[in-house]
């Protein structure tokens, strides 16, 4: 099975000294053998390298992927890809290093103008120009590539001298003559695609003329054709609102003296029924002043009897006494109390027991009149034997009831005699 290790990895854990093994005989090939390649020191380790060193380094690196994509050695598998340094049975005899090789020397074809390898590479851009990165990943990937795990980016000053590849000037001027003369053939193709573009605009601006004008002719028929039918259309609704019109006059005149007439025969049975409920008010008004009046003589008949009752017995103080429920001045709550009535006071109190000092006083000079629930107070039409005691100097009226009709009677009488 493949192994892909990343170069930072291959850095830290291929080292020198971990290839190193025990056997001497290994250990004296490896010595030999670097030394034979350069007896400069090694180079500093890449953390301590400066920050531009670095990226050329990467830069570098990244251009040996690139090289290594497009070589066989990308698609054949790699004799040590698939067995690791550990699982050899065989001592290892020398440490490769990879740099950037030129096609010659990465197993590439020459990049001829026009072929398939120089159409598949990026054209060089010219100087002082910047051009995007197009790099294409192609299979496998960098990281999944079947390379060898001993191959180690290292410093230039590692790599034998016959190893070493420069861009000479001829080069350089190939590249520029190359990249002037892709410039032109894009100029000139792009000029080409203009000069077919505006034609095709052109072409397609006139057939749109060519369709707009066939439509405008078409429209104008078609409008001319509607204006008739709308000039005739409004003829025959001319006539026909001329004579809806006469029909609707006639109509409203009919319909007004319909209405009139009506009228007419509405007042004079208002007119009757108004006649007839002013009859009715009168002849119910003097029915109620006629029962009052006798009420009235009733209840002053019904308080002389109680007060010669009591003359009789011998108590000239007290008239009536009893119980009675009251809600004075607006108060939301009905108060229960006892009375004592006599001939000028009307006294309340809590209980019989409590006579001592009264709650309430009334004086009944300062009544001036005693309601039934009929007469204003519907709100009392619900509470039996309820009555209303109105009072003057701009006091608020008292809502009562009492226990039954005859103690109701008894009271309303004896307090009726004074507001006479």
């Amino acid at each position: 099975m493949a192994i892909a290790i990343s170069p930072s990895k291959l850095r830290s854990k291929f080292d020198i000294r971990s290839l190193l093994t025990k056997n001497d005989r290994l250990i004296s090939k490896k010595r030999r053998h670097i030394q034979e390649i350069e007896d400069n020191p090694p180079p500093t380790p890449p953390k301590d390298l400066p920050f531009k060193t670095r990226c050329r380094q990467i830069e570098s690196w990244q251009q040996i992927y690139t090289a290594y994509q497009f070589s066989h050695l990308a698609r054949e598998p790699s004799e040590d890809s698939s067995v690791s340094h550990e699982e050899r049975t065989e001592p290892l005899n020398a440490l490769f290093l990879t740099r950037q090789l030129r096609p010659s020397q990465s197993n590439l074809e020459m990049s001829v103008p026009g072929t398939q390898l120089d159409t598949a590479l990026p054209p060089t851009p010219p100087k002082g120009v910047y051009q995007p990165s197009t790099h294409t990943h192609t299979y496998p990937a960098p990281s999944h590539i079947p390379m060898a795990t001993y191959r180690l980016p290292v410093a230039r000053g590692r790599v034998l001298p016959d190893r070493r590849a420069a861009s000479s000037p001829d080069e350089i001027e190939m590249k520029r003559r190359e990249a002037l003369l892709a410039k032109e053939r894009e100029e000139q193709q792009a000029r080409k695609e203009e000069a077919e573009r505006q034609a095709r605009l052109k072409q397609q601006k006139e057939e749109v003329l060519r369709r707009f004008m066939e439509e405008e002719r078409q429209r104008r028929a078609s409008l001319e054709g509607e204006l008739r039918k709308i000039a005739e259309e409004r003829k025959r609704k001319e006539a026909e609102e001329r004579e809806a019109e006469e029909r609707r006059k006639m109509n409203a005149e009919e319909t007004k003296r319909i209405a009139r007439e009506k009228r007419i025969q509405e007042t004079r049975r208002a007119q009757a029924w108004r006649e007839e409920q002013v009859k009715r008010a009168k002849e119910a008004s003097s029915m109620k002043e006629r029962q009052r009046r006798q009420l009235l003589q009733e209840r002053r008949a019904m308080a002389a009897q109680l007060k010669a009752k009591v003359k009789i017995e011998g108590n000239s103080r007290v008239v009536l006494t009893g119980w009675v429920t009251i809600q004075a001045e607006q108060c939301a709550a009905w108060k229960r109390r006892y009375f004592q009535l006599d001939e000028h006071m009307l006294n309340l109190f809590k209980s019989p027991e409590e006579i001592s000092q009264p709650t309430e006083t009334v004086n009944l000079k300062s009544v001036r009149h005693i309601r039934e629930w009929r007469e204003g107070y519907e709100e009392l039409e619900g509470i039996p034997h309820s009555f209303a005691v109105e009072f003057g100097g701009g006091l608020e009226p008292w809502s009562m009831f009492a226990d039954s009709a005859e103690d109701k009677e008894h009271l309303v009488a004896l307090m009726s005699e004074s507001t006479a």
